[in-house]
């Protein structure tokens, strides 16, 4: 891919240890409570007909069943997404120019580069490869072992794109911006998926992070 690829950087954050990630969390935690609110009442029941130890057991093992297949069916608390300081995501500290990371199927690391990506079968190893969204198509790195129709990696690569375009727009790529604020429009469900496979929404506003940026230069 070009650039170095490894662990994360001491200036890099997670996106989901952003604030802008925050009602992802929240939404997972109303779930899980509600979940697990159903549990606490079903051994409450159980304990009055003296259920005995097998059904504690029983309601113990539920719980924390449910609670972890309730997390493995949240992608979104996992984005493959990280951000430097200078990145809007991180608010108005903007110091110098902005960066944008991904991770890779391998666990490492890499930074995204110039320019819009996109999803593509790999033929050879199987699962999906992160490409340019232009016309070399250049491969960028092996991304996830999932189909690249998967909904889950449509998520993260509208958010990775996201996250590019408002890169391009600190870093005063006039030209990028245009085109991103193009592509806004014509994916205007940006964020606007499932959670748990269910419709729900959430709102990042990047026309208001755009006009904000282009008004101070």
């Amino acid at each position: 891919m070009g650039e170095v690829r490894g662990e994360l950087s001491v200036e890099m954050r997670r996106f989901n240890s952003l604030e802008v990630a925050r009602p992802f969390l929240y939404k997972f935690l109303g779930v899980l409570a509600v979940y697990e609110l159903f549990i606490a009442g079903l051994l409450f029941f159980l304990f009055t007909l003296n259920g005995g130890l097998f059904a504690t057991l029983l309601v113990f093992f539920l719980g924390s069943f449910g609670a972890f297949f309730i997390y493995q069916n949240s992608p979104l608390l996992r984005v493959p997404l990280a951000v430097n300081l200078n990145h809007p995501f991180m608010g108005d500290l903007e110091l110098g120019a902005a960066l944008v990371m991904v991770k890779f199927s391998d666990g490492t690391w890499g930074n995204v580069g110039e320019g819009r990506v996109r999803l593509t079968v790999d033929e050879l190893l199987g699962g999906s490869l992160l490409i340019r969204d232009d016309e070399t198509y250049g491969v960028i790195g092996h991304f996830s072992s999932l189909h690249e129709t998967h909904p889950t990696l449509k998520r993260y690569v509208m958010l990775i794109n996201q996250a590019i375009a408002l890169r391009d727009a600190v870093n005063g790529d006039e030209d990028l911006i245009e085109s991103a604020r193009e592509r806004e429009h014509l994916d205007s469900g940006l964020l606007e998926r499932s959670w748990l496979e269910e419709q729900d929404s959430i709102e990042i506003e990047p026309e208001g992070l755009f006009q904000k940026l282009r008004g101070e230069q």
